[in-house]
């Protein structure tokens, strides 16, 4: 029995009301406030120590201000850099170190565990989260700013949980709700981010109940922050509005070359990340030294350095056209990003995963255009070429095929992704960069209650229900005794004529005075509570419950007793239907 395909969310809209819809509205309010601290404490730091201490000139994308036509590449002290990325990972694995753990490494992935395993994310992690990833990204590490908004939307969805003394469930919900905030404002993409807190959590499935909330963080979220920095979209991509069908084959062949990257940047990332937690080394000091090796590779790759979407927009706009140099780039942000934090800098994937997707979307459109001489769209394939290796690594196609739109403004490429996302998705296999995720709601410890509830309204006593071992009133009560004993059962129904007249337990017995004198008719419990065989085994787990008991004569609508029904039966159902689901 497929009990996924059936689940229903019978309250969701209950759970829609005013007061959550007005939470879910502070929620997008703080979360973008955040959001512009956070890009300004980076802009900040990028400011003072790449600028004027390495005299680098990182590009920006359009979103940001950035102008290919008239950017200038300058790098004059690249042999500061490993230096500078170095001190950056020890002043933030030193934060993280003493005031909050949990900040360390994917800011994304640490949202996730939390969401699974019911922990509670304080604003100081926020506040913390925020320091240490604008450190990172600000000094040069190679990392990505949505991760760390992600994790801070989400402490702050899990604090005003608190505030508002919400049910565990709710503010589970609120988490994901704060999370999808977060990338809504950083991204500016308010429907994918509302998407992605229903769908980053779990590798094939959904949580329909955070997105709906989530869509009003998000749109706030969002607005707040494009107060601040315009409205525009972070590319300027000049998407057609059409598509060559002879193109999709080669969309396809993207995606496939999307899975072919993912499985390499996966496994190089957790391998470098097991190679660092093997170290016997104080783990504040294990950022410093994934930081020198990023900055030499940064010093040879200025594309891993910080965030690189800056030279997204340059090869969009045709000014960076060099394969060599963005083939480079593809091994230099894996590997940047895999020692900024494989080796416990704080920060997020996200950022990285759309940057080498990009790259190897522009690098795979130039190898065709130049060596066939096809002249497919470069813009295009970059863009899809993001969403594909994001949508694939982290197992959120359907937010990112709404993000192919946001970002573009448009829909002429929702086919070509579609179909290069899934591609990738299906070849990529269970591959994902965030091993929080589970498959679905039923491998989360968070549904767990949840589910079994639901499997059991569903599972009738008459399924699950076993032969009765019976006594009479006049049987002796050591022979009821014995009779537990060797059949391993705490009670016995007790029937005269068929029907029950009532139950002798073991307590029954130990507390009776001079046993052996003595017949079950003496010492039992006359006030015995039964079922029917068509009840569902909810009604029974709720009995036993509310009353403290754990098996449950079962009997015919003219009292006739037919079998028993112990806990033990209920949770063989349980763990039966699970498995079979």
């Amino acid at each position: 029995m497929k009990i996924r395909e059936k689940f229903i969310f019978i309250d969701k809209l209950s759970f829609f009301g005013k007061n959550h819809v007005f939470i879910s509205f502070l929620i997008g309010i703080f979360v973008g406030i955040f959001a512009i601290l956070f890009i300004y404490a980076i802009n900040f730091i990028n400011s003072f120590v790449l600028e004027r201490f390495v005299l680098y000139i990182q590009p920006k994308p359009y979103g940001e201000g950035g102008e290919s036509e008239t950017y200038k590449f300058i790098f004059q002290k690249p042999y500061l850099l490993p230096m500078v990325v170095a001190a950056g990972g020890f002043i933030g694995g030193l934060l993280t170190y003493f005031f909050s753990p949990e900040s360390r490494g994917i800011g994304t992935d640490a949202a996730i565990k939390a969401y699974h395993e019911g922990q509670s994310l304080s604003i100081k992690t926020s506040i913390i989260k925020l320091i240490t990833s604008a450190i990172t990204i600000g000094t040069g590490g190679t990392s990505g700013r949505e991760g760390p908004i992600a994790l801070i939307g989400g402490s702050i969805g899990s604090w005003m949980g608190k505030i508002f003394n919400l049910a565990e469930k709710q503010k589970r919900i609120f988490l994901a709700v704060g999370l999808g905030a977060g990338i809504a404002a950083i991204f500016k993409a308010p429907l994918a981010g509302a998407l992605i807190s229903g769908e980053v959590f779990f590798k094939r499935d959904f949580d329909i109940e955070a997105m709906l909330l989530s869509f009003i963080a998000s749109v706030t979220a969002y607005t707040v922050a494009c107060l601040v920095f315009g409205f525009q979209p972070i590319f300027s991509t000049q998407i057609p509005p059409y598509i060559n069908i002879k193109d999709l084959f080669f969309y396809v062949g993207l995606g496939i070359v999307c899975a072919i990257v993912i499985r390499v940047y996966i496994f190089l990332f957790f391998y470098i990340k097991s190679k660092f937690d093997a170290f016997s080394i104080p783990s504040y000091i294990k950022p410093a030294i994934g930081g020198v090796i990023t900055g030499a590779i940064g010093a040879f790759i200025p594309v891993a350095i910080g965030n690189g979407y800056g030279w997204i927009q340059l090869i969009i706009d045709g000014k960076l056209l060099d394969m060599s140099f963005i083939t480079m780039g593809i091994a230099g942000v894996i590997l940047g990003v895999s020692f900024t934090l494989g080796s416990g800098g704080s920060g997020g994937i996200f950022g990285p995963s759309v940057m080498i997707g990009g790259l190897t979307g522009a690098v795979y459109c130039l190898l065709w255009n130049r060596f066939i001489n096809l002249n497919l769209h470069l813009p295009s394939f970059i863009v899809v070429g993001m969403v594909s290796l994001f949508g694939a690594a982290a197992k959120a196609p359907l937010s990112t095929l709404i993000l192919i739109a946001e970002m573009t403004g448009g829909y002429s490429l929702l086919l070509p992704a579609m179909l290069s996302v899934f591609t990738a998705y299906y070849l990529s296999g269970d591959k994902t960069i965030f091993p929080s995720q589970v498959n679905t709601k039923f491998d989360s410890p968070a549904y767990r209650d949840e589910y079994g509830i639901y499997v059991l309204q569903k599972l009738k006593v008459k399924e699950y229900m076993k032969p009765a071992i019976t006594v009479n009133p006049e049987t002796p009560a050591t022979e009821a005794f014995h009779l537990m004993k060797e059949n391993f059962i705490g009670g016995l129904p007790v029937l005269s004529e068929g029907k029950v007249v009532g139950i002798i337990t073991k307590e029954d017995i130990k507390s009776a005075k001079n046993l052996v004198q003595k017949k079950v008719g003496d010492i039992m419990t006359k006030k015995v509570i039964t079922v029917t065989e068509e009840d569902t085994l909810a009604h029974c787990l709720e009995i036993m419950t509310n009353r403290g008991i754990g098996r449950l004569p079962v009997v015919k609508r003219s009292g006739v007793v037919v079998g028993i029904i112990a806990r033990v039966d209920i949770g063989k159902a349980i763990r039966e239907n699970l498995k079979e689901s």
